[in-house]
């Protein structure tokens, strides 16, 4: 009996860290400010370091010249990562793609630019960088297993010290790409290059989600530590009762 009291609170003492994150993380998430959403516009879902909306397919059949823009209502000086989830239908055509452009703000002509192509190019990605110095370069350029994936996330980051990275979700494309800094000011979609191109997509959306700041910021952070306190907590005290039920026997 004395030894499943011992059991019960220890466990207490786990579970009650846990639940105090999982409270914090819940207010934080009631303090999201979602949009109302209308034809055109995603609807917007705001955190303290992140924020999140939906692009719809229309925006895939958008002109080069005149793309679907998202602007930050602040832009991002700090270490960010965007998370990207392709969810689009494509049309039967080897040249069916979406263009995202991550765009600093202006007059800076530098940006980020990544490519997705549907099933019948075997899904085929690209990811180029425009700057000053060096010019537009594609960077990366692959079909098949070494292309994207409509079951996995697309991330692109960027931290001043680590510099942009490009993860197909199953491969790092990009590593570590020293681009002198990147500012994200805006998010940009299109697909036909030019007024007579046919459609890319037909139905589905791109989900993005934007990460910010230190890391240490998010409650988050600190769950592998209360993790690993808990447990530990736990496992020294069950060491220590089996080790006095041995001496009292």
């Amino acid at each position: 009996m004395k030894l499943k009291s011992l059991l019960s609170a220890l466990l207490l003492m786990v579970i009650i860290p846990l639940m105090i994150t999982t409270v914090v993380l819940s207010a934080d998430g009631q303090n999201a400010k979602p949009s109302s959403s209308s034809q055109g516009r995603p609807q917007i879902i705001n955190t303290l370091h992140s924020i999140k909306f939906d692009i719809p397919y229309p925006a895939s059949n958008s002109i080069r010249t005149h793309p679907f823009t998202y602007t930050f209502k602040n832009p991002i000086t700090e270490s960010w990562i965007l998370n990207i989830q392709n969810n689009l239908s494509y049309a039967s055509r080897p040249d069916a793609k979406v263009v995202i452009k991550l765009q600093e703000p202006q007059p800076s002509q530098k940006f980020i630019e990544i490519a997705m192509y549907g099933s019948s190019a075997s899904y085929r990605f690209w990811a180029a960088v425009n700057e000053v110095e060096s010019g537009y370069i594609r960077l990366y350029d692959k079909s098949g297993i070494d292309g994207w994936s409509p079951a996995n996330f697309i991330n692109v980051g960027y931290d001043s010290n680590q510099g942009l990275s490009i993860n197909s979700g199953v491969k790092v494309l990009v590593d570590r790409l020293s681009v002198n800094g990147f500012t994200l000011g805006s998010i940009s979609v299109y697909g036909k290059d030019d007024t007579n191109s046919p459609l890319n997509t037909y139905s589905g959306s791109l989900s993005f989600e934007t990460f910010w700041g230190k890391p240490s910021d998010s409650p988050i952070y600190y769950l592998p530590l209360v993790m690993s306190v808990g447990v530990g907590g736990l496992i020294v005290a069950l060491l220590v009762i089996k080790k006095r039920e041995k001496v009292e026997a």
